[in-house]
């Protein structure tokens, strides 16, 4: 319990860092770029989501929830991937003009052009990661990772003030996962797990195709939706749509995305030692609603400042979508555990059909919704969200058995320490007349309140995940205190 709760605190603290520095520069990136040149990004980012998808054929999950892990089966692993790679990259290379001319978006062909040459470095990382997550050496990867973070947004911000637009972060992406195959170099020295091989393709082949299928799916339904909101509402809808996602699943980036890096190998280890999945999982999911239900409700209350302040005044149609959204995805909590608990107890052959549906469920309801507008698009999410989840909770239950009982009940105390938390921010709108009129120094006050209440309504409703913050508290206390110790020496 001990290895996970490190693993735990560093991989989150990774989350912190990154996003701490992604959130300082995107004021200056959505100040310095139109909507209409960050949706050629984020078209290009979906057309290699799909790619890096179909590079799931040589899973890194395969590494991290094996048994018996041989050197054979990292370098099929690895040997797997780099003619996947080199397929999938090629393929887009020569197709970058019909891509460009499908989404009608000038400028395209030339970002997947660049962005092919960091989408090659891949086959040489995966391993190295995949090793080092299943060694739970998250200190390491840590540093590795925000270390990345910084070169890639330094790189990023140079290259737009320089006036690369859209393709600044192309090649910020060739430039940070140069640097990051560098250091895990560095790190693991044994080049001889980049030795081809095929003697264990068996495995990998049957193990990665279920993740990879599971993962296309997953990305061409993100990738046909932009696509349809790009149809139906244009290229300007396309970037409104990706920053209002990307304010909405804030706390799953940067709170809980620490819990979806270390859920496969811990998954995975308890699964071995045979221990109780069941407790994991309903613990897991009590921890997710404590953190997760009360910062989505603090987004949509505070979400015209968050808008006004971290994207400007141009970005003002980004603030119901994400009010909606951040409803939303208050449904979505189980998800960053679901797949690795389906994973490392050996249901992988269940997620592709789960996949499938996900995706059907999904695009359906957003083809449908979108047709009348932005607002009934993100209304959609209402209803596509909560049955996904639904589904995806019921092929947890079929793997590990527990009763839905249990499961509600898990999240019982996390409503009330959010209820609490949501006092402080919508006594200060209400004072103030309204969201809209609120000044910074009121946010912060919001925030603050929040905090409190949150803090407080744990104590109250006697919440576990109270334990881990006190826990945490500690060990930064007495690292505090050692180091004053050791400057007054």
């Amino acid at each position: 319990m001990a290895g996970i709760r490190r693993a735990l605190v560093y991989a989150t603290a990774t989350r912190y860092i990154t996003w701490a520095v992604t959130l300082g520069s995107t004021p200056i990136i959505a100040r310095l770029m139109t909507p209409a040149e960050s949706a050629i990004a984020v078209i290009g980012g979906s057309v290699f989501g799909i790619a890096m998808a179909v590079r799931e054929l040589g899973s890194v999950a395969y590494l991290v929830q094996q048994e018996d892990l041989s050197l054979d089966k990292i370098r099929t692993v690895f040997t797997v991937s780099i003619l996947v790679t080199c397929i999938a990259a090629l393929s887009l290379v020569l197709l970058s003009g019909v891509i460009e001319g499908f989404y009608d978006a000038p400028g395209l062909a030339r970002y997947t052009q660049v962005a092919s040459l960091a989408f090659a470095l891949g086959p040489f990382a995966h391993p190295l990661y995949a090793l080092l997550s299943r060694e739970m050496s998250f200190g390491t990867l840590a540093r590795m990772d925000v270390l990345t973070t910084l070169l890639h947004t330094a790189a990023t911000l140079i290259m737009i003030i320089l006036g690369s637009s859209y393709m600044s972060f192309a090649w910020a992406g060739v430039i940070s996962s140069s640097a990051w195959l560098i250091m895990g170099f560095c790190v693991r020295r044994d080049l001889t797990i980049y030795r081809p091989s095929l003697s264990e393709w068996r495995g990998v082949l049957s193990y990665g195709a279920y993740g990879s299928v599971t993962a296309v799916v997953y990305r061409i339904s993100e990738s046909l939706l932009y696509l349809i909101l790009g149809r139906f509402l244009g290229l300007h809808a396309v970037a409104i749509w990706q920053r209002a996602y990307g304010l909405a699943i804030f706390p799953e980036m940067v709170i809980l995305s620490g819990i979806g890096a270390v859920a496969l190998p811990a998954f995975s280890d308890t699964a071995r030692r045979r221990q109780d999945l069941k407790g994991s999982y309903l613990r897991s999911v009590e921890h997710i609603t404590a953190v997760q239900w009360p910062a989505l409700i603090l987004i949509a209350i505070f979400a015209e400042p968050i808008v006004r302040i971290m994207l400007g005044s141009q970005w003002t149609e980004v603030v119901v979508p994400l009010q909606i959204l951040a409803i939303a995805l208050l449904f979505d909590f189980p998800t960053t555990i679901n797949y690795p608990a389906q994973v490392a107890t050996k249901g992988i052959r269940h997620t592709v059909p789960l996949a499938v549906v996900h995706a059907g469920v999904r695009l359906g309801v957003s083809a449908f919704a979108a047709r009348y507008g932005m607002l009934a698009l993100a209304m959609s999410t209402l209803v596509s969200i909560p049955v996904n989840v639904f589904l995806s909770v019921s092929l947890v239950r079929a793997l590990i058995p527990f009763r839905w009982g249990e499961f509600a009940a898990a999240t019982q105390r996390s409503a009330a320490s959010t209820i609490s938390s949501a006092a402080g921010p919508l006594l200060i709108v209400v004072l103030y007349g309204g969201a809209e009129t609120l000044p910074i120094v009121a946010v912060a006050l919001g925030i603050g309140l929040s905090a409190v209440g949150w803090v407080g309504g744990l104590s109250l409703v006697r919440h576990p995940f109270l334990g881990e913050l006190q826990h945490v508290c500690s060990i930064i206390t007495k690292r505090v205190a050692s180091a004053r110790i050791r400057a007054r020496r």
